[in-house]
Parts: structure tokens; sequence; C-alpha cells
């Protein structure tokens, strides 16, 4: 797997030199910002790389966008690893996808793969929502596209690769700011927006089902999933607290805990097993595919996460969630719709993470401080007062 502070670095160093150059380029040829036509719109490629959360919480943009652009063929850019989240979706006639998780001669074998698949379609308009990397500026530059919409902020300069540049307001939720973009080609605004629900196959259902029925699970279980990705493992609220939690169930409820997870993530939910020591956890970390993963929290009776991809899906399954956030802030990533609550105590260095440097973690202390605040028995009071509803 590649370094991802390591493509930040590149991202932030390598990229800036080849912004400025396009840049010239671009101004040189002498393109303003064109016309828009709604029937000129055949085919649009919508770019977003990291977080499976982040793509349930861009879906509201894209459903819209195809009920506005019925005509256009949508494609979509990511990383491999988001394929299938983003298959579930059935938003897009085409996925493409670039490796970031089986080292450099991987990514730039997919990355050429991709860019002749772009450079074949020809596409009209680029919809770029990563937020301020230089990395998907210069690809949608290599589109040459006519219309390339995205973010622009002065404090992460990517120059003039966009032809349409959107503020990005960092107090907005980000389905909020994701919406904006497509705004900006004639979507209208929107009061309320719902995440797309990921379809789940009855195969994929069924062999759910099976794992439970066969870990003596039932009816009644909790899921939790205790990391937070390969991002920032900063959002990891501590695992002695997150144990007490559910300790706490385990002693009180006849319910069963599912622990999630990835399969990198295994050794620390192998860790959390170790801690409850019940014939009532069951550790599924790394078994489950994306839809899988889907079909079980669909049907807890409650989810409690982290911030990352698990809490969004289980949101867009229609699930209660109880979560923690700390150096993220939920006034952008908070779950959407009802039935949740979050855990955000906001000390005087909380939220430390920001979009214009990359959401790059720099904690002023040993351990997060704003993760440490968060009390287990407060938590395992609001844990009670939804398993009573």
């Amino acid at each position: 797997m590649m370094n991802i502070s390591l493509l930040k670095l590149l991202d932030k160093y390598a990229g800036l030199p080849l912004c400025l150059l396009l840049t010239l380029l671009t101004r040189l040829t002498g393109r303003g910002e064109p016309a828009l036509r709604r029937e000129e719109i055949r085919k649009t490629l919508a770019m977003k790389f990291l977080g499976m959360g982040s793509i349930l919480l861009l879906s509201p943009a894209l459903a819209e966008f195809r009920r506005a652009y019925p005509g256009s063929k949508l494609v979509f850019l990511t990383l491999s690893r988001n394929r299938e989240i983003s298959a579930a979706l059935n938003l897009f006639d085409d996925i493409v996808t670039v490796d970031i998780d089986r080292g450099w001669a991987a990514f730039a074998g997919s990355f050429w793969a991709a860019m002749r698949y772009l450079w074949r379609e020809r596409f009209d308009l680029v919809l770029d929502f990563e937020f301020f990397t230089r990395f998907s500026a210069i690809v949608s530059f290599f589109t040459f596209a006519r219309i390339k919409v995205g973010y622009h902020a002065w404090e992460t300069w990517r120059g003039d690769i966009h032809t349409i540049k959107v503020p990005f307001n960092r107090y907005w939720h980000i389905t909020d700011s994701f919406y904006a973009l497509v705004t900006h080609i004639g979507l209208e605004k929107k009061e309320k927006l719902e995440m797309v629900r990921p379809a789940v196959p009855q195969a994929d259902r069924d062999a759910v089902r099976k794992l439970l029925n066969e870990a003596g699970a039932g009816a009644r279980y909790i899921c939790a999933y205790i990391s937070a990705g390969d991002l920032s493992i900063e959002r990891r609220w501590p695992a002695d607290r997150f144990a007490r939690v559910l300790r706490g169930i385990i002693d009180r409820h006849d319910a069963h805990i599912v622990l999630t997870g990835s399969g990198k993530e295994a050794p620390a939910v192998r860790e959390m097993c170790a801690r409850l020591d019940s014939d009532r956890v069951l550790d599924l970390a790394g078994r489950l595919s994306v839809t899988q993963l889907a079909a079980l929290l669909e049907g807890a009776e409650l989810v409690i996460s982290n911030d990352g991809g698990p809490l969004h899906l289980a949101a867009a399954m229609g699930t209660r969630t109880v979560s923690f956030f700390g150096p993220e802030t939920p006034v952008m990533y908070g779950p959407l719709g009802e039935g949740h609550s979050v855990f955000f105590k906001g000390i005087d260095c909380s939220p430390c993470i920001n979009v214009h440097d990359r959401k790059s973690v720099r904690c002023y202390w040993t351990e997060p401080k704003c993760m440490q605040a968060i009390d287990p028995d407060e938590v395992l009071k609001e844990v009670e007062k939804k398993l009573a509803r």
C-alpha cells in the first residue's frame, strides 16, 4: 500500500509547480468561462477519491445531477477500494478506478489506464468533488473537458484550471458543500438532502444472516466500529473507553456485540474481543464485502462508531447511531438523518483537521485529548436511552 502521508506531501509540493504550469497554459489559450447548455452535456466525469463516507455524503448531489441531466452519461473516477460502494449507489454509467493499495507499479498502471479511458470518452463536463487536492485539478485539466467545475480557496492554491470555481464553506455540512458545487451548473438549491441508500443483493443479506445465526446472534445485535480507517487514526476513541461501553451493554442486555472493520483493522478488533472476553461478541473484521457490511448495519439495533465510513453507511441504511468526534467536526461530517447521537467535546484545540491542509492531523498532545474527554458513562447512558425506545 502507498503511504497516504507521502501522497499528501507529493500533492502539496510536486502538485504546486504543475498547477502553475497548467494555469499558464490555460491563460495562454485565452479560454474564459464557457456558456453551459444542458443539451450539450452528453458526457460527465465526477471525481472523488478518498473516503467511503465522503462518497455516501456526496450521493445526494450526484442523484440530483442525474435527475437534472438525464441525457448525460455519468462516469465516476475514484480509488479502487471505493468501487464496490460506488457501484451499490446505482448512480453511474461507468466507474473508473486508480489503485493506491498495491504499490507504485499498480498505481502507475491503473492511472495510465484511467487516463486513456478519459481521453477516449471526450467529456463535456468535469465535476471535481475533491476539496483541495492538486492531483484532481491536474486530472481535470488533462481530460480536456470544455467545462471543469471545482472548489476554490486562497488557502490552497490550485490555479485557474477549473473553468467554474466554487467557494468552499468549511462551516457547512459537507453534503451541503457537495451540493453547492452542482448548483453552479444550474441545479436549484434544496433544503433537505438525503443520502442514496446502497443496493444490497439478497445473497449478501442471506450470507450475513448465516454468520449471525452460526454465532447465535439471533435478531438482536449491536454493531461497533472501533477503528477509523487509515487517513487519521487519531479519530479513534480510546479502546479502554470503548470496551467499558461494550461491556456495559453485554452486562445489561441479551444482545450480541458485532465488531466490524477491514482486514487491516482486524488486529485491533481481535484485541477488543480479548478485552471483552464474552461468547456474545462476534468478530467480523475483514470477513465482509461492503454490501454485506451494509446488510449487517441495516439489521442492527444500534451502531456505535468512530468517525468513519461505517458510520455513514449505517446512516444511509436507516440505522440509529452513536458516534464520536474530536479531530474532525460533526458540523461538517456528522451523520445525516434522524436517530443519531454525536459526542463532541469541542475543547480548545478541536477540531484540528482542516480541508485546506489536506486533512492532516497535528495533535498538540501525546494522545488526542478531544477523544479522551468523552466519558464512557455518559455514552453508556445515551446508549441505554436508545435501546429503551
